[in-house]
């Protein structure tokens, strides 16, 4: 490894050793919120093919808000909470699907149709920004 590479490494907060987060994202779609609404969920699947990363947070310009959520079971009930950040291990994916993680989008626009696409960008810890489109669909 040459110098500026383990600096370059050092910078970033991790050591010559450790391999780089290397997160790919796949499967993005939105729930086409109901009639009325202004609020909808996304789901997608974050798979990390390097070393581990945290997810810290997500925006897009089609929402005012982006939340990151997770449906819990306390009991018989099913609750809803806010996660502040996300563990992405390396090596291994995490799914956001309908009853578990999901983004929390508040503010939508009231004309998105099925089909639609909508950008959204994700901020992890050591693979910075990362920008893809999710798909508006109906149902689940």
């Amino acid at each position: 490894m040459t110098l500026s590479t383990s600096l370059a490494l050092a910078g970033c907060g991790q050591s010559a050793d450790e391999p780089a987060s290397k997160i790919v994202i796949f499967n993005a779609w939105m729930r086409l919120p109901p009639g009325g609404r202004d609020i909808s969920a996304a789901y997608l699947v974050i798979h990390n093919n390097g070393g581990a990363d945290t997810l810290l947070s997500a925006s897009s310009p089609m929402a005012d808000d982006v939340q990151m959520h997770i449906h819990e079971v306390d009991g018989e009930v099913m609750r809803m909470r806010h996660e502040d950040s996300v563990a992405i291990p390396a090596n291994s994916s995490v799914d956001y699907k309908p009853g578990g993680r999901h983004l929390m989008m508040f503010g939508v626009p009231d004309d998105l149709r099925a089909g639609d696409e909508i950008l959204l960008t994700l901020v992890f810890e050591r693979g910075g920004e990362i920008s893809t489109y999710f798909r508006v669909k109906t149902g689940l």
